[in-house]
């Protein structure tokens, strides 16, 4: 018997599809291309993928629609995409609020200067025509010139990049052009070389055209530069949202995704190949360089990221004892993978992993910050301060590590009004006589960011609003303590009686709210992340008056408030001076692999050395966690 599907229309796309009836809408509109929020990967435990339907049978809420959703939601037809199967014709909106619109992406951040030697070299030839008593193969005689061309007395020309003995390699496929090409182009043409492999020849004199692209490919966002490899300068950066975002905004989501359906895993590959050809699409748009003139690419991600971009089932990293399936730098041919924008030829290298979440993106962000060289007896701590924060403690010359589970809600998810870092989400907030607020982009507000979060949470402890346990005091329990402005913003949920305290209205006139439940989300991610910290430490022998500088690393991690965030315990009390923030360092280790193989081999050092911590198997790490909730 055929099974029954139904036309489902999506607005406003006004894209038209049939529908299995057993099939989600979450899944109908991932299936369509058409950008969904939905942190909890469709476990209905975000709340996030809300849509409109505008025609069709409207199917009874579910209890989780009707904790989530307020009388006036369900009676204009809203339900959430994930618990709704079509049972007739459809017609439906996905508002701006329920996707995955433009986030602030931080690009930059602190570096060091790093000696130009990129993996990849191209050298200009003029073949001499070769004597009958000296003659050899054309490859051969390639070869040589190459050889006599790289000599260390012309200084000018980029070194090979072959180690003692190596032969040079190459390709069928060129070797089959080799020929052809050197009768058309009169012996004289440019060779191209990555790691000991020539991978193209090209007419004329082209020294000068030679790219590399830097990814760092993260949960929320991918981000990409292009390079110019014979200058190690940035030519053209840009950045997106993971397009995995859909099947969940954590690594555990996407991980139990991976594991959920026989073609799952390919799913979440396809969608990060092809939001990287998109990156370097749009790269390549705004420099003019040619796709064949990039040569290669280097990549930081954090574990799960590294497992899915490869196509490598990630499942071993979801349960105990959380190992990689895979863990050492790999090099890959770029169209291997489906990444076809660049020259056919082109090498994909991707940094190491430590062990366990700890992934290549944290040895990135190890080489960014110097922190493998102990130029000082200084003790410093990193935190990557995300959905999984990784946290690095320096040591003389060791490096400790561990991940600490702080869950997404710095990223929007498990919060009410939780949203990305993108324009209209509340990122400062201030209370004195009343709330004032800044969004970004300056417009009218959709929900709440990380750093708002941060600033909203401290800024309530201080007023008395809640106290160190956590718990919101409602109105007659403050008295006189806070103004009649800020008690008026205190209210009960008309569904569930839960206090919130009510930030700012929306677009739509409906309240933002931080609740009772978003105070406990924001105690979980923040305990996590101390007791990370005090866990390496104590592993260290160290107290934290021994700390010297705490550099915290990436996108939510540089727009916090210091002040804030130390009042809050999201990070230790400490001189104000000594906490630095180094922006996406992550990012900068990708681009500091890509012009340099000292900085590769540095990060395999670094990968091999660094002591791993299952802060988890800790024998305080219960009592720890405990006292870190408090606020």
């Amino acid at each position: 018997m055929s099974q029954i599907s139904y036309e489902l229309t999506i607005q406003p796309e006004n894209q038209k599809i049939l529908v299995p009836s057993d099939t989600t809408l979450l899944e109908a509109i991932t299936e369509a291309g058409v950008n969904i929020t939905a942190a909890c990967g469709g476990k209905a435990s975000c709340g996030k993928c809300r849509i409109i339907i505008e025609d069709g049978n409207l199917p009874l809420p579910t209890d989780i629609e009707l904790s989530v959703l307020t009388e006036e939601q369900l009676r204009s037809g809203m339900r959430l995409a994930c618990r709704t199967k079509l049972d007739s014709d459809m017609v439906i909106t996905v508002p701006d609020t329920s996707r995955s619109l433009e986030v602030r992406i931080l690009m930059g951040g602190a570096s060091h200067p790093v000696e130009l030697s990129p993996n990849v070299s191209k050298h200009y030839l003029e073949l001499p025509t070769q004597a009958l008593t000296e003659a050899v193969s054309l490859f051969n005689h390639l070869c040589r010139t190459l050889d006599l061309r790289a000599d260390a007395s012309l200084r000018s020309e980029p070194a090979l990049s072959l180690s003692k003995g190596q032969a040079l390699r190459a390709d069928l496929a060129l070797l089959q052009r080799l020929p052809n090409v050197l009768d058309a182009w009169n012996n004289k043409l440019t060779a191209v070389v990555c790691d000991g492999k020539l991978i193209a020849l090209e007419q004329g004199d082209t020294t000068k055209r030679c790219y590399g692209i830097a990814l760092d490919v993260g949960t929320t966002t991918i981000v990409g530069a292009l390079i110019d490899l014979t200058t190690g300068e940035d030519v053209a950066t840009t950045s997106m949202v993971n397009p995995q975002s859909t099947y969940g905004h954590d690594v555990i989501s996407r991980i139990n995704f991976a594991i959920g359906g026989e073609h799952s895993l390919d799913e979440l590959q396809l969608a990060v190949i092809s939001a990287i050809n998109q990156i370097i699409a749009s790269l390549i748009k705004s420099s003019k360089v040619k796709s064949e003139e990039i040569y290669e690419m280097t990549v930081v991600g954090n574990s799960t990221m590294f497992h899915l971009l490869l196509g490598i089932h990630p499942r071993s990293l979801g349960t105990m004892p959380y190992v990689p399936v895979v863990s050492h730098s790999v090099d890959v041919n770029a169209a291997d993978l489906g990444i076809l924008q660049v020259n056919p030829a082109a090498n994909v290298h991707i940094l190491p992993n430590i062990a366990g979440f700890i992934g290549a993106d944290s040895v990135g962000a190890i080489l960014a910050a110097n922190f493998d060289k102990a130029e000082d007896d200084s003790i410093k701590i990193m935190a990557d301060m995300g959905t999984n924060c990784e946290i690095i403690l320096r040591k003389n010359d060791q490096l400790f590590a561990c991940s600490a589970a702080a869950g997404p809600a710095f990223e929007g998810a498990k919060i009410k009004h939780g949203m990305y870092a993108g324009p209209g989400a509340i990122e400062s907030v201030s209370l004195n006589d009343d709330c004032e607020y800044k969004t970004i982009g300056k417009v009218t507000p959709k929900g709440i960011c990380g750093s708002g979060l941060v600033d909203l949470g401290a800024e309530l402890l201080r007023v008395g609003i809640v106290d160190a346990t956590g718990r919101m005091l409602a109105p007659d329990e403050l008295n006189d303590k806070i103004s009649p402005q800020l008690q008026k913003r205190l209210v009960k949920n008309e569904t569930d009686g839960i206090l919130e305290f009510v930030i700012a209205n929306s677009e739509n006139n409906a309240p933002i709210t931080l609740t009772q439940r978003d105070v406990r989300e924001l105690q979980l991610a923040k305990a996590a992340i101390r007791t990370g910290i005090e866990v390496l430490l104590r592993q260290a022998g160290l107290q934290l008056d021994d700390v010297d500088e705490l550099c915290v690393a990436g996108g939510f991690g540089n727009y916090l408030n210091k002040e804030n965030a130390i009042r809050l315990g999201l990070i230790p009390e400490m001189p104000l001076a000594r906490i630095k923030f180094i922006g996406n360092a992550a990012f900068i280790g990708a681009k500091m692999a890509l012009i340099s193989r000292d900085i590769r081999d540095r990060a395999d050092k670094v990968a091999r050395s660094t002591q791993h911590l299952q802060i988890a198997d800790t024998p305080d790490f219960q009592t720890l966690y405990m006292e870190s909730m408090t606020f």
